[in-house]
């Protein structure tokens, strides 16, 4: 620490930095099921006033907070309003969220409401469009067309408040459940009149009391909330089964401590007495949660186990550890199990009550010494406070003395070792007698006699100024070795300077209040500071109302603050900080539960890509392409000679001379992938186009590009993406989900935010726009509108107009002298402060105005309407369903849905078509030879319902068979394309599976027959409804041109074969009698080794593996072989039960590996799968200077393995991108793992971090990434190995000065050495190759850039046996 303290400097770059590097999670507690609300696809629980949720077809478990949009901690009750598909969230604060349509909106009229009783929902009973909540005072009546409260019901005597249970409406009565006995009352009786209610001695029919609890979907499947067990689900075919997050027991995290990795919880408490909370061990080791819980604690012990205070770990052992209480003594516990007691009958330890020590045994800080020692302080003015536990298991116990005064510990803290001598102990006494002790033992613990104790009280900061502390909380040493003390106002520290046996000098830190005179205040002043963590380069501070603070290393700049408006932490009482530095994770306890953040995850973007050569054939290696879907243009906008346009969230223009299209995205310089809104503004001829993450750039006629990213570095919990956009001069006015955002497009930064509803809190503006002078923002309900000249930042400005009745705002503009709106489907305007209605034969579906002229969609093919000045509609242009209009002069540029840009130049027609797939869902791809297929289907529990369609690449171009077209031709709906097979013997011949609506054979474009069970073997899930339910996933070609399709579901024969000849054979499964059933099965894998050998995965029910060996005879299974196995042991014999399998691959070596939904595990070639379960873990060795290691991709979820010409393996995931993996073995036979890249939506062009699949072109080496937001591809360095030398070539050939990419070898054979020649002989270069390429960069053993002239290229396999000779001519 400085000696002269400099001030602590704000720095929102820093902070911008900083949140940008860093990755949350929460710990929330969900082992206790209370609620549940289903919806269409998903089933929300509550549990300990948390909420997640099932996804219905996936399965996949999400948990919620504020980083999905939610606006408060503490669930009390959740209800779905099935009529207006809309959820109910409701807070024990008062608080309000509705999520519809995606969106969340807040209402926080009862959560402002000042009142005494407590706000909290017991139940909700929805009847027509009312939603009757039971509160603790009564009833409350909510409008859920309105999403406002109506009435208030107190329903007691004179209006008393009544705490209410359940509502039950039956006939004209309502009837309200109270612990006072059930009260009643006519519907159509004033019921805000408490003289209306009456008690009531019986019901029309008993409160249903499984509401809330049990529920039965629209698929028969049976849903229950099961506490302890979770989410029960009883699915309509007979499968059954439980959800539950993992998480700790309870939301309490009093203290923590980290030890080697793992986290300790306990959810403790104590001041002037002790809190007696319920004692449990809550243990994290970075993936998993082991709870050890009160009720075993206290039925082994046979005594109380309560406000459990500080755990020890021996370091001589992991598993054994040791809980303090404040209370009920202290708990040692070898791993999970409690192995003793101790209590003042078997220990120095004493009762601060000695009649009652089963409740006053108080100990609070405990640790170990280098010696072995565990010291326990116990607390309280009569007791001894300083207890050791040799490990000799010899207890010693003394008081602190200084100067012959004994120092109380009533209130103890933790013990704090100081890192400068182990000898040294820093103790605080928090409340009585407040000050801080340092004990320096000698080296001798069990000794007192040879002590050395130093207490203080008082201290004088830099200033001179006297600081006497009422209570003290915590207490630290960072690593520049200065005691931070946090207080009840505050945090002071003791330089390392200062020895603090002969001084009382300290310093607090200060914070600028003025930065003209440099005026300032101390950090933290007026606020209790309850925790400290320390990193090497940061200080974090945990408050009691105002969340974490964190400081840089010399406590300089405020580098973040994180609290719960922009982080996932649920409250802003900060109980504890615990650093585990072996994972760099910041786990941060508050009052309302546990939450994590990464602290050294670096997500800086890549952008070091090459463009100097726009030949992508010749110099594109390790460079990106995209290929997007330009199916559905949405917007369309004028810049200069261009018209720009959105499709599928993605940037093309059109130049209206030369009619070239052109691309763009992050290669051309864009700073984001998805693409949310663009608009012109005219005064400054400037694009300004925005993404769904915040991200804004501006584009002028140059195509410079200009980027804010104030609203992307944000920490927010609130989405970023923009809803609508208005330009007025020289600004752009953005319609949020939390106000309005004015931005200045000249120069290129955000002006102000207006929070424009009342007290300033935050409202979904869904449109905004500009009439006259004023400016109207319109959310769901209501209008708000202001001048402005006026101060728009202040609220108070800004007024309120309720919008016309209805269920959805479609769109709003400014037409005339009049702002018009569509809700319903019908025009509305606004004239003389009254709302006009404009009915029209035309369902209306949004607004867009272009130069004066106001158009409107339509929900059919009508085209777009024009609105005429009498706000009466007519078809302006009939040309299919269009989304967007530009008019320049008497020229128009329409954004269609299916005939993409279309110009109307002159009166002439003209359709522009981007090439690209149809289909931003590239869930499943697969080559056959050069020609890629894209299917964008999906399927888990049930179908995904996606439309079925095709989609192929070849030759740089694609070809897209839509659905429509497909369904045509069919004469049946299609769904979930899954896989394609491809005729050996004719390219165009191929098939497609669906997941429901049968098989799909083609050829080439057209349909040549559905497969259905009417007219193949194929048979239905749900006999009666075969057009939804036959299941097909995996396909493919065996090499007797039999094709193979897996039939999905238990209830049909799973193997299905067509033969040349067309017939159909089928059969199921079996190993030793027991039919092995494919519900969800996967894509078939044939063996390398044996064509006869067929892997199949089953991915989700009874999940395992099938290997299937058909000897030969595949419409024959009387001779088949079959295996199953659903666990494996490893290379340590720890077995693998994986809960879901996604994928299989086959490498170069013939090893399968399995991406599964925790990692990834391989079942290598030596290994018998027909009588073994052996499997192995791919070990990354830690570069730590230890022989520890780490499973590859250990936890992330694996959906796709592609292995490239170079045995190297393209690994994507569900959360965290692309991965390419070599594995090598060392001269000893140990394995080598090698990340070779690590791609991810923030340092490549990938547009998501979930990758759906991967797919290779073997002759060009180039990697196609399905993402869950498009497709892009990746030209990397490996491809198909030649058999020999005989296409050996280089390219570029000649290298011209200008050139600056890679020179590729192409035409090598496996494990290759490829020297690089010059004209007298010389080595210049010795290359190994990846598969069938080499690469060479142009530059000598030095690094140093070859000189111009011929160089020779001699290619020679490992082994000596081969070789190939080419040429190349250099030119610098």
């Amino acid at each position: 620490m400085m000696k002269k303290i400099l001030l602590l400097c704000f720095c929102l770059a820093s902070i911008h930095t900083w949140a940008a590097k860093e990755r949350w999670n929460t710990h929330f507690a969900y082992n206790s099921v209370q609620l549940i609300a289903v919806t269409e696809t998903e089933t929300y629980a509550l549990a300990n006033g948390a909420m997640f949720s099932v996804n219905k077809t996936s399965e996949q478990l999400t948990k919620y907070d504020n980083r999905f949009g939610l606006h408060g901690t503490t669930i009390a009750y959740l209800a779905y309003d099935e009529a207006r598909s809309q959820l109910l969230i409701l807070y024990e604060d008062g608080k309000l969220d509705i999520i519809c349509n995606g969106h969340i909106t807040y209402i926080s009229d009862l959560y402002n409401k000042r009142m005494t009783a407590s706000k909290k929902c017991n139940n909700v009973t929805i009847h027509d469009h009312w939603a009757y909540l039971s509160m603790e005072f009564g009833i409350l009546l909510f409008d859920l067309v309105k999403w406002e409260f109506k009435d208030t019901y107190y329903i007691g005597d004179e209006a008393a408040e009544i705490r209410v249970t359940d509502v039950m409406l039956y006939g004209d009565s309502i009837y309200a459940q109270t612990p006072d006995g059930n009260y009643c009352a006519n519907l159509n009786d004033k019921l805000v009149d408490f003289r209306f209610w009456h008690k009531c001695a019986t019901l029309p029919r008993p409160f249903d009391t499984t509401k809330g609890k049990e529920y039965t979907d629209e698929r028969g499947d049976f849903w229950k909330a099961e506490g302890e067990l979770g989410v029960y689900r009883s699915c309509f075919t007979g499968e059954q089964m439980h959800y539950l997050p993992e998480g700790p027991q309870v939301n309490t995290p009093y203290r923590m401590t980290v030890d080697r990795g793992r986290l300790f919880v306990v959810p403790g408490g104590r001041w002037a007495v002790q809190n007696s909370n319920p004692g449990h061990v809550m243990i994290f080791d970075g993936e998993h949660w082991t709870n050890i819980k009160h009720s075993y604690i206290t039925s082994k012990a046979g005594k109380p186990a309560l406000d459990f205070m500080n755990v020890a770990v021996d370091p001589a052992d992991a598993e054994h550890f040791f809980v303090t209480s404040y209370g009920t003594g202290v708990f040692e516990f070898q791993g999970e199990e409690l192995v003793k007691h101790h209590m003042p009958t078997n220990s120095s330890l004493t009762s601060a009550v000695p009649s009652n020590p089963d409740r006053y045994t108080r100990t609070d800080g405990a640790m170990f010494d280098e010696q072995g020692n565990l010291w326990i302080l116990n607390a309280h003015k009569d007791v001894k406070n300083i207890h050791i536990l040799t490990p000799e298991s010899t207890w010693h116990s003394y008081d602190l003395y200084e100067n012959n005064e004994r120092k109380i510990l009533d209130t103890p803290s933790e013990i704090v070792v100081d890192k400068r001598n182990s000898h040294w102990k820093w103790i605080a006494e928090c409340r009585l007698g407040t000050g801080l002790i340092l004990l320096q033992d000698n080296g001798t613990p069990t000794n007192p006699n040879d002590d050395h104790v130093c207490y203080r009280s008082i201290w004088f900061d830099q200033y001179n100024t006297p600081i006497e502390v009422k209570s003290i909380y915590a207490l630290g040493q960072n690593a520049s070795n200065d005691i931070w003390i946090g207080t009840s106002e505050g945090v002071f520290l003791i330089p390392a300077s200062t020895d603090f046996t002969v001084s009382n000098a300290c310093e607090r830190v200060l914070t600028p209040r003025n930065t003209i005179n440099m005026t300032s205040n101390f950090l933290l002043e007026t606020e209790r500071v309850n925790a400290f963590a320390f990193t090497q380069d940061n200080i974090w501070i945990g408050t009691q109302t105002a969340g974490v603070y964190v400081l840089n290393a010399d406590a300089t700049e405020i580098v973040a603050c994180y609290t719960s408006d922009n982080t996932p932490m649920p409250s802003n009482t900060v109980l504890s900080l615990a650093y585990d530095e072996l994972n760099s994770k910041m786990y941060i306890g508050t009052g309302s539960g546990l939450v994590s953040v990464d602290v050294n995850v670096d997500t800086a973007l890549d952008s070091d890509f090459d463009e100097s050569d726009e030949d992508w054939i010749y110099g594109s290696m390790y460079q990106w392409r995209a290929h997007f879907a330009y199916s559905n243009i949405e917007q369309v906008m004028g810049l200069g000679e261009k018209i720009f346009a959105v499709s599928n969230n993605s940037l093309f223009s059109v130049n209206k001379s030369t009619e070239e299209i052109e691309y763009y995205n992050r290669l051309t310089g864009l700073n984001a992938a998805t693409i949310d809104h663009i608009a012109h503004n005219e005064l400054l001829n400037k694009l300004l186009i925005t993404y769904r993450n915040g991200q804004l750039d501006v584009l002028d006629t140059r195509e410079r590009i200009y980027n804010i990213s104030d609203l992307y570095l944000k920490q927010t919990n609130i989405p970023k993406q923009v809803n609508d956009i208005c330009m007025y001069s020289s600004k752009a006015y953005l319609a949020m989900g939390f106000g309005i955002i004015a931005l200045d497009m000249k120069k290129h930064e955000i002006e102000d935010t207006y929070y424009i509803d009342k007290q300033a809190i935050e409202v979904n503006v869904q449109y905004v726009s500009i009439l006259g002078d004023s400016i109207y923002a319109a959310s769901n309900s209501t209008l708000y509108s202001a001048y402005l000249q006026d101060n728009l930042v202040d609220f108070a400005y800004w007024h309120q107009i309720a919008l016309p009745v209805g269920k959805e705002l479609q769109g709003m503009r400014s037409f005339g002298e009049r702002i018009c709106v569509v809700i319903d489907n019908t025009l509305w305007s606004r004239f003389n402060g009254i709302w006009l209605k404009h009915p029209s034969d035309y369902s209306l579906s949004g607004l867009c105005k272009t130069d004066n002229q106001l158009y409107a969609t339509v929900n059919n093919q009508h085209g777009l309407i024009r609105i005429q000045p009498n706000f009466s509609c007519e078809i302006a242009f009939s040309y299919g369903e269009i989304n967007n209009i530009l008019q320049e002069g008497s020229n128009y540029w329409l954004a269609t849905k299916d005939h993409g840009l279309m110009a109307i130049i002159d009166g002439n027609y003209k359709e522009f078509h981007p090439d690209g797939p149809i289909s931003n869902m590239p869930y499943r791809m697969r080559f056959f030879g050069d020609r890629l297929y894209v299917l964008p289907g999906g399927r888990w529990a049930v179908q995904s319902m996606r439309l079925g369609e095709i989609m192929y690449y070849e030759d740089g171009q694609w070809t897209n068979i839509s659905n429509g077209q497909l369904v045509d031709m069919a004469n049946h709906a299609l769904y979930d394309f899954m896989n394609v097979a491809q005729d050996p013997a004719d390219k165009e011949h191929y098939f497609i599976t669906t997941y429901g609506t049968g098989m799909l054979e083609m050829y080439g474009n057209e349909v040549v027959k559905l497969h259905l069970p009417h007219n193949s073997g194929l048979q239905s899930a749900v006999a009666s409804n075969p057009d939804l339910y036959t299941r097909t996933d995996g396909a493919m070609f065996d090499d007797q041109g039999n094709l193979w399709v897996l039939n999905a579901h238990k209830d049909v024969d799973n193997i299905h074969i067509l033969s040349p000849d067309n017939t159909w054979y089928s059969y199921n499964l079996s190993t030793n009698g027991e039919r092995r059933v494919l519900d969800t099965p996967g894509e078939i894998l044939v063996d390398k080794r044996n064509s006869q050998w067929k892997w199949i995965p089953e991915c989700r029910l009874k999940t395992g593996i099938i290997l299937l060996k058909d000897n030969g005879t595949p419409t024959d299974n009387t001779d088949d072989k079959i295996q199953y196995h659903s666990e494996w042991l490893d290379q340590y014999n720890t077995p693998i039960r994986p809960e879901f399998i996604y994928t299989l691959a086959q490498d170069h070596d013939n090893t399968i590996w399995v991406g599964t939904s925790k990692g990834l595990f391989t079942i290598p070639a030596s290994v018998d799968f027909m009588t073994s379960n052996k499997c192995e873990r791919i070990v990354i060795r830690r570069n730590d200077g230890t022989d520890l290691g780490d499973y590859l991709l250990d936890g992330e979820q694996v959906n796709c393995i592609v292995v490239d010409g170079a045995n190297r393996k393209w690994i994507g995931t569900a959360a965290s991108g692309a991965f390419l993996i070599q594995i090598t073995t060392d001269e000893v036979g140990n394995k080598q793992v090698e990340t070779v890249e690590h791609f991810t939506a923030e340092n490549s062009l990938l547009p998501s971090n979930n990758i759906l699949s991967i797919a290779i072109q073997e002759s060009t080496g180039e990697v196609f990434f399905g993402t869950s937001e498009g497709l892009v591809s990746y030209m990397s360095d490996a491809t198909k190995p030649e058999e020999t030398f005989d296409n050996l070539y280089v390219y570029p050939n000649p290298v011209y000065p200008t050139y600056k990419g890679y020179i590729t070898i192409r035409g090598v054979m496996s494990n290759t050495l490829v020297r690089i020649l010059d004209a007298n002989g010389n080595l210049v270069k010795l290359i190994e190759s990846t598969g069938g390429s080499a690469i060479w960069d142009g530059t000598n053993a030095e690094g140093n850039r070859v000189a111009s002239g011929v160089y020779t290229i001699i290619c020679n396999t490992s082994d000596g046996q081969s070789n190939g000779i080419t040429k190349v001519l250099i030119m610098n």
